[in-house]
C-alpha cells in the first residue's frame, strides 16, 4: 500500500496541493542527498517499499534506487541530459497526476495487478502472468478477428508479451484489456476493457469484451461493460469511446446498443462486415 511520496524534483507546487487535497502524504527532500531521502521517509512513517520517490536527475534517481525506493521520473525540459532509465514511469508534467495514478504505479511496481472495478458479482483487474492459460483458453473457445495479443507464440514469448503489455499498456496508457473474475467461484470468466482501434484511417480508444461460453446469458457481459465504462468516464476521463462489432454478431450488437452506443457506420474488413459504434461519455450516465 502506498503511504506517501518523497519529492526530489522542482516545480511541484500544484502536485503538492493535489496530494494534500486527496490525503496522500508527501515530503520534500530539501537538499536531495541520501540523508534527506531517509529523513523524508521517516517523516512519512513508512517502510521504503511503501513510498514512491519523484526525481528529475539521474543522481537522485540512483540514490533512491540504492535505498530500494520505487522511482517516478519527471522529464524536466530544462534538464534534457537526464536519462532517468531506472524509473517505473516518466511524466512530462503534473496536471494529470493524482493519488489514484500514483497508487496504481506503486501497485504495479510491486508486481501486483491494479483492481479496476468491483460489482455485485464480478471483480475486474489487470492481468498477470498467472492468467495466461486462462486467457488463451478463453480466446481459443471462439476465435475472432480480435485475437488476444498473447496467442500464437511459444510459452516464453507469450510471457514476454504479457510483461511488455503490463509495463507499457497499463503503465503508459493506464488502461488495456482487463480480466473479469466471478467472485463466487474466483474463476476468470472473461476479459473487458479498452484498446486502441485502427481499423479505419485513424486510431481511437475502443471498448471490447469477451465472456466465456459457459458464463453467457447471465448478464455478466453487461455488468462488466458498465463497470468498465464507468471507470473510463470517472477515472480515465474519456470523452468518447468506440466499439467495433461484427455485423453478424447480433447478441453483441444488442448489448452495445443497450449500453447507449449508436451505430455510426459499417464497413468491410478482412472478409467481415464491421459496425462502428460510438458512445459519448460526457452525457452518458456511468
Amino acid at each position: 500500500m502506498l503511504k506517501g511520496i518523497v519529492i526530489a524534483a522542482s516545480g511541484t507546487e500544484q502536485l503538492q496541493k493535489t496530494l494534500t487535497k486527496e490525503g496522500l502524504a508527501w515530503r520534500v527532500a530539501e537538499h536531495r542527498e541520501q540523508a534527506d531521502l531517509l529523513q523524508a521517509i521517516d517523516a512519512l512513517k513508512a517502510d521504503r517499499n511503501e513510498v514512491l520517490c519523484l526525481v528529475e536527475r539521474d543522481r537522485e534517481e540512483q540514490m533512491a534506487l540504492d535505498l530500494g525506493l520505487f522511482c517516478v521520473g519527471y522529464l524536466n525540459p530544462e534538464l534534457p541530459q537526464e536519462q532517468l532509465s531506472g524509473c517505473r514511469i516518466l511524466i512530462e508534467g503534473f496536471q494529470e497526476i493524482d493519488r489514484i495514478f500514483l497508487e496504481n504505479i506503486h501497485t504495479r511496481a510491486q508486481g501486483l495487478p491494479v483492481q479496476i472495478a468491483e460489482t455485485d458479482r464480478l471483480l475486474i483487474r489487470e492481468m498477470t502472468l498467472s492468467d495466461l492459460d486462462g486467457i488463451n483458453a478463453l480466446y481459443r473457445e471462439e476465435p475472432s478477428i480480435s485475437l488476444s495479443p498473447e496467442l500464437s507464440l511459444d510459452r516464453q514469448e507469450e510471457e514476454e508479451k504479457i510483461r511488455a503489455y503490463i509495463a507499457y499498456m497499463y503503465g503508459l496508457y493506464q488502461f488495456g484489456m482487463w480480466v473479469v473474475i466471478e467472485k463466487k467461484s474466483c474463476k476468470m470468466i472473461g476479459r473487458a476493457g479498452f484498446g486502441i482501434a485502427d481499423y479505419l484511417n485513424f486510431s481511437e480508444i475502443d471498448m471490447g469484451y469477451l465472456i466465456g461460453k459457459k458464463y453467457r446469458r447471465r448478464g455478466y457481459g453487461e455488468e462488466a461493460c458498465r463497470a468498465v465504462l464507468a471507470y473510463g468516464k470517472q477515472i480515465l476521463d474519456f470523452r468518447q469511446v468506440s466499439a467495433y462489432i461484427d455485423k453478424d454478431n447480433k447478441n453483441s450488437r444488442y448489448l452495445i446498443e443497450k449500453l447507449g452506443f449508436y451505430q455510426e457506420r459499417s464497413f468491410a474488413y478482412q472478409e467481415h462486415r464491421l459496425c462502428r459504434y460510438l458512445l459519448n461519455l460526457r452525457i452518458a450516465e456511468y
